[in-house]
């Protein structure tokens, strides 16, 4: 890829990444808070089941942010190496 491509394709991860914390991680981290608060909205005694579920949410979309994390810093990387080369290629 070009390194415009590269540039464009990080873009679209970013803005991935940025709607996945938003409608995912954030989400799934104010249900948990909404069950382990002292005042519960939903209900007073959640069950335990209810709470694990919670966390296993939470905890499955910390791995799914911290995958594409790892994905986008590869490909910062490759853009940083790329255009390292065209920089020496230049003198």
């Amino acid at each position: 890829m070009t390194l415009r491509q590269q540039m464009t394709h990080v873009e679209k991860l970013t803005r991935d990444l940025i709607e996945h914390v938003n409608s995912t991680l954030m989400t799934n981290i104010t249900d948990l808070r909404e069950l382990s608060r002292p005042i519960r909205k939903k209900s007073h005694y959640p069950t335990m089941i209810a709470m694990s579920n919670s966390l296993n949410k939470v905890t499955q979309s910390t791995a799914e942010t911290t995958e594409c994390l790892d994905y986008l810093q590869d490909q910062l990387q490759e853009i940083r190496d790329h255009a390292h080369r065209e920089r020496l290629t230049w003198r």
